[in-house]
């Protein structure tokens, strides 16, 4: 390839990198969008977490299965999968590809030991994404499965949420590196498996997020076995608490497709 070719190539691809609206730093990526300002105004913006229960290759490869969570999943604009356990990587982006006008973003997969998890994150593609954050590596070994912390833009304000799935042992002190964490976020959702009840937790005693609102009350279950546990919970900052316009737990699944109800809440633009 002549010299001159060459150079006016390596001026293109320059130009095309520097109109990608995106970016990596330290774990954390920008990913704009377009944002539609009356974007599910009449109902609000739906926001839910599931635990699938060692999401993976078996499930990913289970054609049933994998339509139920697709249905499921349409009925909401933002929402959160946990346990995702797949070391080939492929399960997730499986059921990415079944789901029309939304974007996926998995987190890297974390745990201390041989067994590894991640988040996945589904959002309609008409909402704008601020920022996604993975703190994991935690330098300071706070979590065994540290969070997300993600940004959206909205029509009036910007909304931060964190999502973690807490071990069991743990739920005091990762709760309050986690309060740590969001300290001074305003409009600001905390959401997940936190196990945050029964013999791991006591809410009533406890002082982390004390200031915050539970939207998931201690006397809910949000399990499926016999247990009778709120272990899945929403905790949304002060600012927040008053777009919330409801919220729920689903519990039309079985066994087969998870040990824990999809938990959800609508939020006021």
């Amino acid at each position: 390839m002549k010299k001159g070719v060459k150079k006016n190539l390596f001026l293109i691809i320059l130009l095309l990198l520097g109109s990608m609206d995106f970016y990596f730093r330290d774990s954390e990526y920008s990913i704009t969008g377009k944002v539609i300002e009356n974007f599910n105004s009449e109902k609000g913006i739906k926001i839910a977490n599931w635990n699938l229960q060692i999401f993976g290759v078996s499930k990913a490869n289970n054609p049933e299965l994998m339509n139920f969570y697709r249905e499921k999943i349409n009925d909401y604009d933002i929402i959160f999968i946990q346990e995702i356990r797949d070391e080939s990587g492929t399960a997730f982006n499986k059921l990415c590809s079944l789901l029309d006008g939304y974007n996926c973003i998995a987190s890297s997969r974390a745990g201390r030991t041989s067994s590894k998890e991640q988040y996945g994150l589904i959002y309609n593609e008409s909402i704008k994404l601020n920022y996604f954050k993975d703190y994991n590596p935690d330098v300071q070994n706070r979590w065994e499965r540290p969070p997300i912390e993600v940004s959206f833009e909205l029509s009036e304000f910007n909304l931060t949420i964190f999502n973690i799935h807490v071990k069991p042992d743990d739920v005091k002190n990762e709760l309050d590196y986690l309060d740590d964490a969001a300290l001074n976020k305003e409009y600001t959702v905390v959401l997940g498996d936190l196990n945050g009840d029964c013999s791991y937790y006591d809410n009533s005693k406890e002082t982390e997020f004390e200031e915050w609102q539970w939207i998931i009350k201690d006397e809910e279950d949000t399990t499926s076995g016999n247990s009778n546990c709120a272990y899945d919970r929403i905790i949304v900052s002060d600012l927040l608490k008053d777009k919330i316009t409801k919220q729920g737990i689903d519990k039309k699944d079985i066994d087969e497709e998870s040990d824990h109800y999809l938990i959800w809440f609508m939020l006021r633009k």
